[in-house]
């Protein structure tokens, strides 16, 4: 193989400063005037993926409240959308995590992991 034909492979770099965790459950999603009861993909204390079709648009602020579990309190909490893809869902980042609330994630994500 001659050097005009080799293909370089970049390895992929991951950018996530945060570990996630599986977790399935519902989120009232708030923005733009408009309130939707979706379902979470995975979580971390940064932030999370929610499933839906129809995404808010990237850099919308969206208030948040889903629970950990069945059992466990409810949280409410900001955020920004930083992504979102037509059709499968939204990352959100959380803006304004309490110090309670961002210890029950992290230690959700401990233990899932």
């Amino acid at each position: 193989m001659d050097e005009d034909t080799r293909e370089f492979v970049t390895p992929q770099i991951e950018k996530r400063q945060h570990r996630r965790a599986k977790l399935i459950t519902q989120v009232r999603c708030e923005a733009l005037g408009r309130e939707a009861v979706l379902l979470t993909r995975d979580v971390s204390v940064g932030g999370m993926f929610v499933n839906t079709q129809e995404p808010f648009p990237a850099d919308s602020v969206v208030s948040l409240a889903y629970r950990l579990d069945p059992i466990a309190p409810l949280f409410t909490c900001q955020g920004k959308v930083a992504y979102a893809i037509q059709g499968l869902g939204m990352g959100v980042m959380f803006t304004d995590l309490s110090e309670e609330v961002r210890q029950a994630l992290q230690k959700f994500v401990d233990e899932a992991n």
